[in-house]
């Protein structure tokens, strides 16, 4: 081992490499606390040559390269593998916004950069960066990339593969491959650039990126509903679509049981209405036009006046219950905040409920099929074990729901012997209808059995062929995605 030490040291890179791993566990165990893993080294480039030196050096000795971003991984994608011979590249360091093109509309920069950090550079500029989920604050672009992260806004504007124009990524022999283009035409052969969108760090590290900015919205109006039923959400999804040309931003799912688990683990949260909505969607509109901002008669603005007629159409249908317009940021902040802190309220649920475990899935469907769905899977679950709780939330306007189940937390239900099964047949219902199990999360560690399994076969062995023509020592995060 101290062999490998002095080798590393020898590098020379400009941040000491970290070889005691035990004390530094934020890089070893990932968010959810499900997976920990070893180390021989954690090393913290600064460029991409940096980069390209750690890689020829690791393949050469056959070191396996763990990237990793702000460590945010719900699939353990990030985290090293128990007993690994493995070096983590974090890249913390490489954190500069290399340039922003106000006439083309593009950001160029590196892969350490932290999402929020990108939105506010971006919005000085007077543009927009549509990307935005939960974990914002920590979360890196690199991490986004490797994982072709969704978030809120996919229903407009796409996932990160939408996104990104160009890249530029270090091979696992230490070559750099230079597609840091910002055209919007390029028909010169394969799009090598989507192979390591989605890859999640097993084909190479990405050391740049050039994406997509938009206009800066002029007015955005947030609007919270209460109905009754999933399908009477989608109907009222149906209805924007159908009446709005562009300006349908976002439209999240909370149903009841979300809001219980957001009141459970939030001090003063306030609800929208005066009970818990049985079935909640939180929507937004947003215009680049300057005559949706303009004022009416009644001194609203245009876009104002486009929402009320809708919402009212959707009552007199009887879509709805209920609904809000925020008033202001601060209403509006405050349920942006909520539906961001999902993850972290259902963390707190575990601990505080006393439950075993939570099997969390991060599903995609055809829009139509998510009322089905959801009525088999219950129907499933309910043959299997008693006493479940369900906590379904997410992005109804893509599709895209986290479908989480609870046990009870009252000793010994059965539930850990029943889990993997309930998984398996939930997996199940979902390729029946055509879904799938992983929407935007990745596979990581925690679904790469799914994957060999609901994977067309031809696709997954293509996979694997790419897989081993790229990286044929297999270097570059082993054990993740593929088996």
């Amino acid at each position: 081992m101290n062999d490998y030490k002095n080798k590393i040291t020898s590098l020379n890179l400009k941040s000491k490499p970290i070889f005691d791993i035990e004390d530094h566990l934020k890089y070893t165990k990932d968010w959810r606390g499900q997976y920990i893993g070893d180390a021989i080294a954690i090393l913290k480039p600064h460029d991409k040559y940096e980069v390209s030196k750690i890689l020829k050096f690791a393949n050469d000795n056959e070191i396996s390269i763990v990237p990793q971003g702000g460590n945010t991984s719900l699939c353990g994608g990030a985290t090293p593998l128990k007993n690994s011979f493995s070096i983590i590249i974090s890249t913390e360091k490489m954190n500069n916004i290399i340039s922003i093109d106000k006439e083309s509309m593009t950001i160029t920069l590196e892969p350490g950069v932290i999402l929020s950090i990108i939105h506010e550079q971006v919005e000085k500029n007077d543009l927009f960066f549509p990307l935005s989920l939960g974990a914002k604050g920590s979360c890196t672009i690199g991490g986004n990339l490797s994982t072709n992260a969704g978030g809120i806004n996919v229903l407009k504007y796409g996932n990160t593969r939408d996104l990104c124009l160009g890249l530029e990524v270090v091979l696992p022999n230490g070559d750099i491959m230079n597609l840091l283009k910002i055209l919007k035409k390029d028909n010169t052969g394969y799009d090598l650039k989507n192979i390591f969108i989605g890859a999640e760090g097993t084909l190479g590290i990405i050391t740049a990126a050039t994406m997509k900015l938009f206009p800066k919205p002029k007015l955005s109006i947030t609007s919270f509903v209460e109905t009754l039923s999933i399908k009477n959400a989608i109907k009222l999804l149906n209805l924007f679509e159908q009446e709005l040309k562009n300006e349908l931003e976002a439209f999240e799912l909370m149903p009841k049981v979300f809001w219980e688990v957001a009141s459970n683990n939030t001090e003063n949260l306030s609800l929208p209405f005066n009970k818990m909505p049985e079935m909640g969607v939180l929507l937004e509109l947003t215009t680049t036009s300057t005559n949706d901002t303009l004022l009416n008669n009644e001194g609203t603005t245009f876009l104002h006046e486009k929402l009320e007629h809708l919402l009212s159409k959707a009552l007199d249908e009887e879509l709805i219950e209920d609904a809000i317009i925020c008033k202001n940021d601060l209403e509006r902040n405050k349920l942006w905040e909520i539906r961001e802190n999902a993850a972290e309220n259902e963390k707190k649920e575990l601990i505080n409920s006393h439950a075993k475990k939570c099997l969390k899935h991060d599903i995609s469907l055809p829009i139509n099929n998510i009322e089905k769905f959801h009525q088999e899977t219950q129907k499933m679950i309910s043959t299997k074990i008693k006493n479940t709780r369900t906590i379904f939330f997410g992005h109804l306007g893509d599709g895209n729901l986290h479908y989480n189940i609870f046990g009870n937390g009252k000793g010994d239900d059965g539930f850990e012997n029943q889990s993997q099964n309930i998984t398996e047949n939930l997996y199940k219902i979902i390729e029946k209808l055509n879904g799938s199990f992983s929407a935007e999360h990745g596979i990581g560690q925690l679904k790469k059995d799914n994957l060999r399994f609901f994977k067309d076969p031809v696709a997954y062995d293509l996979m694997k062929n790419i897989k081993y023509m790229i990286d044929p020592k297999n270097i570059m995060n082993p054990g993740k995605i593929l088996i």
